[in-house]
C-alpha cells in the first residue's frame, strides 16, 4: 500500500515520507556522541514541535550513541543516525579542557557539510544544543552563500568586529561556498599536522575577514530571534517582545549548565528515561548481575550464572 508506506509518521519527527518530499533539496544536519545523546534529542523533540519536516541526518561519533539513537529512529523518514566514517570518540561527554579531543570532535564536521553541498543540496548545520520554537527557514530565502549570527556586530551590518558563530549555519551550495568549506576544511587539516590547536569557528572567522579565499556573501541572522544562549536568558528576564525562533547554547558551557538551564526555562523535553539511559543501563545490568549471582550461588552451580547472564543481556555495552 504505497499511500499507507507515504502516510507513516516518524517517532522522533512525527513527519511522513510525504512531508519530507515537500522541502526536498535540503538537510538539516547535526553530530552527536553518548555525552550529548539526550541535549540531541531534546532538540530533535523540539523541532518535532515546530511541526517542521527536513530530511534530518544525526551523525553518532560512538557506537553507543549509534545503536541507541538508530534504534529510536528506526522507521523515521525524517531522520537518519549514520555512524561516522572518520574516526569514533569516546562515549562521554568531551570538555573543552581536553582541547585535543574536543577540537578533534568538533573540527571534521566540515566535512559532513561538503559531502552534503557537493550533491547540490542545501544544509543547516545545527549544534545538538539548540532549541527550535519556530521554523526558521523561511529566514534562509535570498541571494547568499551562507547565513549565521553575528554576535558583536549591530544587526544586520559586518563589521570589522564581525565573529561568527559556526554552530548554526545555513550553508547554500553555490561555487563560492563550496570553495570556502574546502579552503576551511584544509586550514584545519594544515593546523592538525604542525600542531596548532584552533577551533573551527576561529578558523572560520579569520578566513572570512580576509576574504580567503574569495568573499562569502554571509546574510546575517537577527540575534534578537536568533539568540545565543547568554543573550536568550537576559531577553527572557526583560520580558522583551521578540519571537524567538531558534535558540542556540552557546557560550552555556559544558552539559550540565546548559541542561539545567534548559530546565529553568521548562525547554527541557526529555523524559527521566532518555536524560538517564546512559546511566540506567549500566545501573540495571549491576543489579541484575546481582541477583543472578546470588541465584547461582544458592543452587550451587556457577555454570548458572553465566548462562543466564549471557540469555538476559546479550548486548551488554562493552566497557570503554
Amino acid at each position: 500500500m504505497p499511500g499507507r508506506v507515504n502516510e507513516t509518521r516518524g517517532p522522533l519527527s512525527n513527519c511522513s515520507l510525504a512531508d519530507v518530499k515537500n522541502r526536498s533539496g535540503v538537510v538539516i544536519l547535526s553530530t552527536t556522541n553518548l555525552g550529548f545523546m539526550d541535549m540531541t534529542l531534546n532538540m530533535l523533540e523540539s523541532i518535532k514541535r515546530t511541526k517542521v519536516c527536513v530530511n534530518t541526518t544525526v551523525i553518532a561519533e560512538d557506537q553507543k550513541c549509534y545503536r541507541y539513537l538508530s534504534e529510536r529512529a528506526k522507521g523515521d523518514p525524517a531522520v537518519h543516525v549514520v555512524l561516522t566514517n572518520s574516526g569514533e570518540s569516546q562515549s562521554r561527554e568531551i570538555k573543552r579542557s581536553d582541547r585535543r579531543s574536543y577540537y578533534a570532535l568538533f573540527n571534521k564536521r566540515q566535512e559532513y557539510v561538503l559531502s552534503l553541498l557537493e550533491q547540490g543540496l542545501e544544509v543547516l548545520f545545527t549544534d545538538a544544543d539548540s532549541f527550535w520554537f519556530r521554523d526558521p527557514f523561511p529566514y534562509f530565502r535570498g541571494d547568499f552563500d551562507m547565513s549565521m549570527i553575528d554576535p558583536r556586530s549591530p544587526y544586520p551590518n559586518r563589521t570589522e568586529k564581525t565573529w561568527y558563530c559556526a554552530g548554526f549555519v545555513y550553508f547554500k551550495p553555490t561555487n563560492v561556498t563550496i570553495l570556502f568549506v574546502n579552503t576551511w576544511i584544509n586550514a584545519m587539516k594544515h593546523n592538525a599536522k604542525i600542531g596548532r590547536l584552533l577551533a573551527d569557528q576561529n578558523q572560520m572567522n579569520f578566513l572570512l575577514r580576509v576574504d580567503q579565499p574569495v568573499h562569502v556573501n554571509v546574510q546575517p541572522l537577527d540575534t534578537n530571534i536568533f539568540p545565543w544562549g547568554p543573550k536568550f536568558y537576559e531577553l527572557l528576564a526583560k520580558k522583551a517582545n521578540y519571537s524567538t525562533v531558534v535558540m542556540h547554547a552557546a557560550s552555556i558551557r559544558g552539559h550540565a549548565a546548559k541542561v539545567k538551564k534548559f530546565k529553568s526555562s521548562n525547554m527541557w523535553l526529555v523524559d527521566t528515561f532518555e536524560v538517564s539511559h546512559k546511566n540506567t543501563v549500566s545501573s540495571f545490568h549491576g543489579v541484575s548481575l546481582l541477583l543472578i549471582l546470588i541465584l547461582a550461588l544458592a543452587v550451587g552451580c556457577c555454570c548458572c550464572f553465566c548462562c543466564l547472564y549471557w540469555c538476559c543481556f546479550p548486548d551488554h555495552p562493552e566497557s570503554d
